[in-house]
């Protein structure tokens, strides 16, 4: 089994053979690069988990949709070559890591809006987390990085780190925000890793994914007839 860097050359070999043009094979190499810096396993056990771990950092580190499903696109083909050649077994990306572009800022609901999705949610945890978003302002990304530390509840707020050498911001809670932080925290399993503030109900000791925040939100605001979305 080669290296991955090895795997890359033998890529960029390939589509060398296949006469794509120098830009092709510039953009093809840099994005596998880039998309494999965070990968950890061999490449014969990369599974479909770790490629969802590797969007939720490229997610963390702010950037935009085109741009991770650009990096899926030369992930995808760069894994069909290794099957063609007997390198690993399966492809672990799969169209449902595609990124749909349309998710957009998400639009201030009314109480009248609120009252139906906030009826469809059973769990406390999901109340603190949609009360985070929709009333608060955070980004899913954000809320999913949340820590213990970030919570200040003398001052109702949470500090938001905003990396890449940006300031960090506080932001305030709402009364509810803050109940539902509470209720929430009641239930944090000690499975949880590290000191997150919300967890992987399936696999506790696993950190919430913006995936599943965001496939939460689009289900619950399907069911109540509610047009909600959040933002990275």
């Amino acid at each position: 089994m080669p290296s991955l860097p090895s795997a890359i050359q033998q890529f960029r070999a390939y589509l060398q053979r296949r006469n794509d043009s120098p830009h092709t094979l510039d953009s093809y190499t840099l994005d596998l690069q880039v998309f494999c810096a965070d990968i950890e396993p061999p490449l014969a056990r990369i599974s479909v988990r770790e490629v969802d771990r590797v969007i939720d950092t490229q997610h963390q580190q702010g950037l935009s949709p085109a741009t991770i499903n650009r990096r899926l696109s030369a992930g995808k083909h760069f894994f069909d070559f290794l099957i063609d050649h007997q390198l690993v077994g399966a492809n672990p990306v799969k169209p449902s890591h595609v990124l749909r572009r349309s998710r957009a800022l998400p639009r201030a609901l009314s109480q009248e809006q609120l009252e139906p999705l906030f009826a469809q949610i059973q769990h406390p945890m999901a109340t603190a987390l949609f009360l985070l978003m929709l009333r608060c302002g955070l980004r899913v990304s954000e809320v999913a990085q949340l820590t213990l530390r970030d919570i200040d509840w003398s001052q109702q707020a949470v500090r938001v780190e905003q990396g890449k050498g940006r300031k960090d911001r506080q932001v305030s809670l709402s009364a509810d925000a803050v109940a539902s932080l509470r209720e929430c925290l009641k239930q944090r399993p000690h499975e949880v890793p590290g000191d997150g503030v919300f967890w992987n109900q399936k696999r506790p000791h696993h950190p919430l994914s913006v995936k599943a925040i965001q496939k939460k939100m689009e289900r619950d605001a399907k069911a109540a007839g509610v047009a909600a979305s959040c933002h990275r």
